[in-house]
């Protein structure tokens, strides 16, 4: 019975807002589930408490939305925007350098990004029980592969040519995965900085071209 309620859950809002004021009623839900989320957890935040926080009754927030669930959806809809929006400046801002510098600094905007937004992502990675489900969830990795392939192709002759989108593959989830424990399990003996110091050095070493 769990297992067919889990796939039973509607991600989809009722509907969405078309005009200004429903806009704000419709933003003001989803605002007020970001602040709960992290206060009150996944399980402790409830429709009621939703409402109470975005300062609307209980029946205009299931005008728009069928339940907790789908205003969790947006909510991490909003949160995968914010993430990616930071990544594309970064990417932008850190093609101008050297490609060793691009790396680096491509990891501290990871770092910085997954750190700035660490209470809710927190509630995604160990409290939300189908995270994995969501569409903008699943869009990330690709994303993330989108946005290093440019950044390979724009370091030429640095990258070695047997680099191909498998080792990309590898290094990304690499990058991520070491970023995502650095952020929610960080070592007591080692700061930060050092780690992502060895982690770009290692990852140079992983693609940097014989002669570059």
């Amino acid at each position: 019975m769990a297992l067919q309620a889990r796939r039973d859950l509607d991600f989809s809002p009722r509907k969405l807002p078309a005009q200004q004021r429903s806009r704000v009623t419709f933003d003001a839900i989803v605002e007020a589930c970001t602040c709960l989320l992290p206060e009150r957890g996944y399980a402790g935040t409830t429709t009621n408490h939703i409402a109470e926080r975005a300062g609307v009754n209980i029946a205009s927030l299931y005008e728009y939305f069928p339940g907790k669930d789908a205003i969790v959806a947006q909510v991490a809809e909003r949160l995968v925007d914010r993430v990616l929006a930071r990544l594309t400046r970064a990417a932008i801002e850190v093609s101008g350098g050297t490609p060793q510098d691009a790396m680096r600094h491509w990891i501290e905007w990871i770092y910085d990004t997954v750190a700035s937004e660490r209470e809710l992502v927190s509630v995604f990675l160990y409290q939300v029980p189908y995270t994995n489900r969501l569409e903008p969830i699943q869009a990330i990795n690709g994303r993330m592969l989108g946005f290093s392939r440019a950044l390979q192709q724009g370091a030429g002759g640095f990258v070695r040519d047997d680099f191909g989108p498998a080792s990309l593959h590898l290094v990304v989830n690499l990058v991520t995965s070491t970023i995502l424990q650095l952020v929610f399990n960080p070592p007591e003996d080692i700061p930060a900085e050092d780690l992502l110091e060895e982690l770009t050095e290692r990852v140079d070493q992983w693609i940097r071209a014989p002669n570059a």
